[in-house]
């Protein structure tokens, strides 16, 4: 029996002069159905961004 898919995950790391552009292709990814992660879509007020980002790359 094959194995189920797991849904592909991606880390978007950007300059701050690319913002627009990737979230853009934030929304596209996500629309399709990949777990994108996007510091300004995930990260929560207050949450320790260098801990959540670790965490992500994983």
């Amino acid at each position: 029996m094959p194995e189920p898919k797991r849904p592909l995950k991606v880390f978007l790391c950007h300059a701050h002069a690319d913002r627009d552009p990737v979230r853009g292709l934030y929304s596209l990814l996500t629309q399709d159905g990949v777990d994108a992660w996007l510091d300004k879509e995930k990260l929560l007020p207050g949450q320790d961004w260098e801990l959540e980002i670790r965490k992500a790359v994983q």
